[in-house]
């Protein structure tokens, strides 16, 4: 009975010590807790004109002093192929944003040498440098602000088959490019392709294949041929000589009343072949034999004098002269 008692009495000194701690340590959580709220408020509570001069310095600091934005340059891409050259365009910016104008500027290919440019006022520069078919590396930087970038391209014909021609005047031939697209597959067909003869503008379209021709009808010289696609071009030289060649000389025959005259048509396809001549106001007309030879009686002129014999063959004609010395 006293072990028992002793254990009740043990249990309930415990249980009141339990009670006693319990109930200090809520008062002292209970202290802290308000001492915090009481920070909290005072510091929400706090005005702004109580912020020190350092806080005001850092709020109202001037953002003009910022710093700029770094120089740039925007890589473009190639512009213009020629037989074995390309004209490449990139455009610089200064630390404010605007294009750098009339500012030198260099580039460099497959880290090879320097090649320099002027920028325009757009602040664009050109490089134009001769270059092998294939993959390239360009660089493009500016010393003064310094700044510099870089970008890839591949080299290609975007226009190709494309020659000289040496011609007769009408033998039907062509000039004929085929055009290929950025990714150097053969355009689709109906893209308009522009061709030029000297002066004279004329334009065709692709076919199925990438193929645009034109036939060549212009008179007998030397000139130059080219194609445009887009912003691409090439040119050539052309070549069309004459295709009457007389095979009279002419003499004074005053004695017979009318002059044998030969002309030959020169090139392919010169059988039957219409050809006129005009002499002491008066036009004759032949076709040409499977030779190629037109001939003509010509009747002589009363007159003594020099008489011009022209000539013609659709839109060429040569001149020759024949002389009458007396009656």
């Amino acid at each position: 009975m006293k072990i028992n008692k002793l254990l009740v009495f043990a249990i309930a000194i415990v249980f009141l010590v339990s009670i006693n701690f319990a109930v200090a340590v809520d008062e002292n959580i209970t202290q802290a807790v308000s001492e915090v709220n009481d920070d909290v408020v005072e510091l929400q509570d706090t005005p702004q004109d109580t912020l020190t001069e350092d806080s005001k310095d850092v709020i109202s600091q001037d953002t003009s002093n910022v710093p700029q934005n770094p120089p740039t340059i925007k890589m473009g891409k190639v512009t213009k192929r020629y037989n074995g050259a390309i004209e490449y365009q990139a455009t610089f910016y200064g630390t404010d944003g605007n294009p750098l104008k009339n500012t030198e500027v260099y580039f460099e290919v497959d880290d090879a040498a320097d090649y320099s440019a002027t920028t325009d006022s757009n602040g664009v520069a050109l490089l134009t440098v001769l270059i092998k078919n294939g993959n390239h590396r360009i660089a493009a930087f500016c010393k003064d602000p310094f700044a510099v970038n870089y970008d890839n391209i591949k080299v290609f014909d975007v226009l190709k088959g494309n020659k000289n021609i040496n011609m007769y005047y009408e033998d039907g031939h062509t000039y004929k490019v085929r055009v290929f697209d950025d990714d150097g597959q053969p355009v689709k067909s109906g893209k308009k392709v522009t061709f030029a003869i000297g002066k004279k503008v004329i334009y065709g379209y692709t076919d199925k294949n990438g193929y645009a021709q034109i036939k060549i009808h212009s008179t007998p010289g030397i000139y130059e041929i080219g194609a445009r696609y887009q912003n691409f071009f090439v040119k050539n030289y052309l070549t069309v000589k004459q295709v009457l060649k007389p095979l009279t000389s002419f003499k004074d025959r005053a004695i017979k009343a009318k002059i044998k005259y030969k002309v030959k048509l020169l090139g392919k396809n010169n059988k039957n072949k219409k050809i006129k001549v005009k002499f002491n106001k008066k036009t004759y007309k032949a076709k040409t034999n499977k030779k190629g030879i037109a001939k003509f009686y010509l009747k002589t002129p009363k007159k003594v004098g020099v008489y011009k014999v022209i000539t013609s063959y659709k839109k060429t004609k040569v001149t020759s002269i024949y002389s009458k010395y007396y009656a």
